[in-house]
């Protein structure tokens, strides 16, 4: 059973790493992207999440501030 992961920086480049790197891992992923923390924290509420990738400094609410909220 894939283990669901999401994946939170406001650098679409960063996420694009990070996402690549998880699919190059071989594990069984299902990987959920959000660009800030008020994104990842609408997907959290909507799904469930065996893991949060989070950055710390963003805008709108940053990685403290979803880490705190979640």
């Amino acid at each position: 059973m894939a283990k669901n992961v999401l994946v939170v920086d406001d650098s679409g480049t960063m996420r694009n790493i990070l996402v690549q790197s998880l699919h190059l891992s071989g594990l069984e992923l299902a990987l959920t992207e959000a660009v800030d923390g008020l994104d990842a924290l609408e997907k959290f509420k909507a799904g469930a999440f065996d893991l949060i990738i989070t950055d710390i400094n963003m805008p709108k609410m940053n990685g403290m501030g979803l880490i705190k909220e979640v």
